[in-house]
């Protein structure tokens, strides 16, 4: 009961955050949208400033998701970066309101401890696809010389293009046109991505001529 209680508050507050902005939302309107009081909001997380940064640890947990499923898998490395890729995509596509506001935070920083937090799951999302491209390199399976970070700014800027050009319209304006090149960008992308890892990882055959 109170862990969906917290993810009702939670989902409305980042609607909220998206459409009127951080500073300019209520803890009053916060709760008028999730049907809870301003006090049980307070009770839960302290703080409005503490309210957005509960909503941006869940990627922390979404994370430990992709640990957990990249431990039980025995598919090839490359495989498994197309499942990240996947799992991303697939996220930016479903999740109405936190990627976007997570974006928004890192450009703005308007809240204290927002820059400690975003960097950490920055640092954690490429320290898990740099253990995977170094396995890969350990077993001869990707070239050695690579440039992970590079890379790795490559899928994620990617990503946070499309969700800024495309996504914040349709969070912005809800109109299905916007939803239909947000959709389509977003499906290129996941296509696009794929096949750049495999280019810029794969060992060229040449070399080995």
């Amino acid at each position: 009961m109170e862990k969906d209680q917290r993810k009702t508050i939670q989902s409305a507050a980042a609607k909220l955050f998206v459409q009127k902005g951080f500073h300019a939302t209520t803890m009053r309107q916060i709760g008028k949208a999730a049907g809870v009081s301003s006090s049980m909001i307070s009770y839960y997380f302290k703080s409005k400033e503490l309210l957005l940064l509960s909503i941006f640890e869940l990627s922390i947990h979404e994370l430990e998701t992709i640990k957990s499923h990249l431990a039980d898998s025995s598919c090839a490395e490359m495989l498994q970066l197309h499942y990240m890729i996947d799992f991303y995509t697939e996220k930016v596509m479903t999740d109405d309101t936190t990627t976007y506001l997570m974006l928004q935070e890192q450009l703005l920083r308007s809240i204290e401890g927002s820059t400690k937090l975003l960097d950490k799951i920055n640092e954690q999302q490429f320290a898990l696809f740099q253990n995977i491209v170094n396995t890969g390199i350990q077993k001869g399976a990707f070239s050695k010389n690579v440039n992970t970070r590079m890379i790795f700014y490559t899928l994620i800027g990617t990503i946070r293009y499309i969700i800024i050009e495309h996504k914040g319209l349709w969070l912005r304006h809800n109109l299905p046109i916007y939803q239909e090149h947000f959709r389509k960008a977003v499906t290129d992308a996941n296509a696009f991505l794929k096949s750049l890892l495999v280019q810029m990882l794969l060992p060229d055959p040449q070399l080995n001529l």
